[in-house]
């Protein structure tokens, strides 16, 4: 855990905002994979490869659907909440070699926190809380591709 510099994590100059457009299966040679797509206001689409069951996680959450027990997403945030604490802001910084990276930031008594984590995790727990998502311009750039080159419903 750092304790970081309240005005770092103000600013998200650098970064867009996205919204999460949906969870996805996704052929690849290997078989199918489950893919979230991240979307920017140029409908520009970043796909972020993760495993079944952060896709379960961050469906059961986009949809509000209850499961009988809590996942482990659930039970962070209900940790955190004990704890006087929320999420603030996702922030997906990085990109090296395929493999995206992410912080997600904690308040708690006016302070906040940093926490490298992986960018399934940092998104299942956003949609639960409602916290914003942030991508550096620098991987959009380098990873989103136009909307159009995926067939995802809604537009």
């Amino acid at each position: 855990m750092k304790d970081i510099n309240m005005e770092k994590t103000e600013n998200v100059e650098g970064f867009e905002k996205v919204k999460i457009a949906g969870v996805f299966m996704s052929s690849l040679p290997e078989g199918a994979s489950p893919v979230v797509f991240l979307e920017n206001e140029e409908e520009k689409v970043l796909p972020i490869y993760i495993g079944a069951a952060e896709a379960f996680s961050i469906q059961t959450a986009l949809e509000d659907m209850p499961y009988p027990r809590p996942l482990t997403h659930d039970l962070v945030l209900k940790i955190l909440e004990g704890l006087d604490s929320s999420v603030e802001k996702v922030l997906i910084d990085d990109l090296n070699d395929g493999i995206f990276f992410a912080r997600l930031i904690i308040r708690k008594n006016g302070g906040v926190f940093e926490f490298d984590a992986r960018p399934s995790d940092s998104i299942a727990l956003a949609v639960r809380c409602k916290a914003p998502v942030y991508v550096s311009k620098d991987v959009m750039e380098k990873a989103s591709v136009g909307r159009d080159e995926y067939k995802i419903d809604g537009k």
